[in-house]
């Protein structure tokens, strides 16, 4: 577990209450000092990023990025601490490809459950998908296919391949977090079914999350506007009032 924190205290704060929980957590005063440790340590296999957004010199927001493009830790959780509270700041988060976000300043038991949650979804998510397995295939199902291959779900031009943790749109990969793919898979997987905020952040996030459920509608948010060909009138991922969302039977 990697913890970039420029606050000596914070850092140290958090490594002391983390490893009191049984973790193994490594500090870094700045985004470089991290990239040149990932550099050097090729074997290395954190089990969870927490990152705080305002580091001096590279931003938590770029080094994301950054970590998101190298292949070893596409799928490795990311959790961001932000001093900033607003919804454009936290879209930014996940946007740069945070699975999530707490804001300053946090409980330590708030931290703990969520940081919980993602390392035991992690695990299982590596037990099940191997990042740096074979690219997608050449031929992808028919528009309108709907008897998927093994570890296909389809839907129009929309493919979601959960053997290689990718999704496609008429062809073009969608490029995707961690979180974002997951919720993805849920809604598709139960197609017609209405979930409440508070049921997916149970099956998506995990039970021990305690977030807020606006962090469900960022995310929403953000699926249709990669997914949707007009974000403003899905027709896929539909609002259920009074409930929450559904991804469309009757979509596809």
């Amino acid at each position: 577990m990697l913890i970039v924190e420029d606050d000596r205290v914070i850092a140290e704060l958090l490594a002391y209450n983390l490893k009191e929980a049984g973790y193994s957590p490594q500090t870094f005063p700045d985004g470089q000092a991290l990239l040149r440790l990932l550099q050097q340590e090729t074997l290395l296999e954190p089990s969870l990023f927490i990152l705080d957004v305002m580091l001096p010199g590279m931003d938590g927001y770029e080094l994301c990025q950054k970590l998101r493009q190298n292949s070893r830790f596409e799928l490795t959780p990311i959790l961001m601490l932000t001093a900033r509270g607003s919804e454009a700041d936290k879209v930014k988060g996940l946007g740069s490809g945070a699975d999530d976000y707490l804001t300053k300043p946090f409980g330590m038991r708030e931290l703990l459950a969520r940081v919980q949650a993602m390392v035991r979804r992690y695990a299982k998510t590596r037990s099940l998908v191997n990042p740096g397995e074979s690219p997608a295939p050449a031929a992808w199902p028919e528009t309108g296919d709907k008897t998927p291959s093994a570890g296909l779900l389809t839907c129009r031009d929309l493919v979601l391949d959960d053997v290689r943790h990718r999704v496609f749109k008429s062809g073009q990969e969608i490029e995707m977090t961690h979180r974002e793919f997951e919720l993805l898979k849920f809604l598709m997987t139960n197609r017609g079914i209405a979930f409440s905020r508070d049921d997916l952040l149970n099956h998506v996030w995990g039970f021990a999350y305690g977030g807020e459920t606006r962090t469900v509608d960022v995310h929403i948010r953000q699926l249709r506007r990669k997914l949707e060909d007009d974000a403003a009138s899905p027709a896929m991922i539909e609002t259920v009032r009074g409930r929450g969302y559904r991804f469309s039977d009757q979509a596809g």
